[in-house]
């Protein structure tokens, strides 16, 4: 009988460590899928802000024509400067001040939900890319140096580029909506380029401002800072 006991005791204390095992096991799964959604999030941050700096406001090139051959083209309707220089998407969920001299340079594949593309003569860029997305609030993405520091990280990855650096980053609050403002530049093979970015989110949408300048453009940083400061998001 006292083995019994001892037998029936000892197949409970086993029961009693699988079932803590278990609950370890499923504890640390939790913790895992919170790492992988967490981690999952930030590469989606890189990726999206990536696109608007590097990419999106670039021509198009033959990598960029190749992958675009397999998705839907859609030709973005040619859009003119409002005559009181002021450019307001069609859905009304944005607006950005257009300078003189600044006009739309529509892109022939549309990689975004939606974009828009101002050049002027001096090489000076204004783009615009909306992505939707699945947080609430900046604050889910990171702070704005975190934010920063990653774009500037994919911008050292991009073909050609020697170097990248963070000049500024910070939070802007305007008409009750956090912005995002990264001040970045970069040394490449095709010149040395500063960038204004203006990021926020609303409605499920990662609403994304650059601008681009050469860096020996002097003139160019009050001009288009003007035009970070007139960015606004929300219908």
């Amino acid at each position: 009988r006292h083995r019994a006991v001892r037998g029936v005791s000892a197949w409970r204390r086993l029961g009693e460590r699988a079932s803590t095992g278990e609950h370890t096991k499923a504890s640390g799964a939790r913790k895992n899928a919170h790492g992988c959604a967490e981690m999952i999030m930030r590469q989606h941050l890189a990726a999206a802000l990536l696109a608007t700096t590097a990419h999106a406001l670039a021509p198009i090139t033959r990598r960029h024509a190749a992958a675009a051959a397999t998705a839907t083209v859609v030709a973005a309707p040619p859009r003119a400067r409002a005559a009181d220089g002021v450019y307001t998407s069609n859905d009304g969920t944005y607006s950005f001040a257009t300078p003189e001299g600044f006009e739309p340079k529509p892109k022939p594949v549309r990689t975004h939900a939606d974009e828009v593309l101002y050049k002027d003569a001096n090489r000076r860029e204004i783009g615009v890319v909306v992505d939707r997305v699945t947080i609430a609030a900046l604050g889910d993405f990171g702070t704005p140096a975190f934010v920063g520091e990653k774009v500037v990280a994919s911008e050292r990855n991009r073909d050609g580029v020697t170097d990248a650096f963070l000049k500024n980053s910070r939070a802007v609050e305007k008409a009750g909506r956090t912005y995002y403002e990264l001040a970045y530049g970069n040394a490449s093979s095709r010149g040395d380029f500063r960038f204004l970015s203006r990021v926020a989110v609303a409605d499920g949408r990662l609403y994304v401002m650059t601008l681009k300048a050469r860096a020996d453009d002097t003139a160019a940083e009050g001009v288009l800072a003007a035009v970070a400061e007139s960015f606004r998001v929300g219908s």
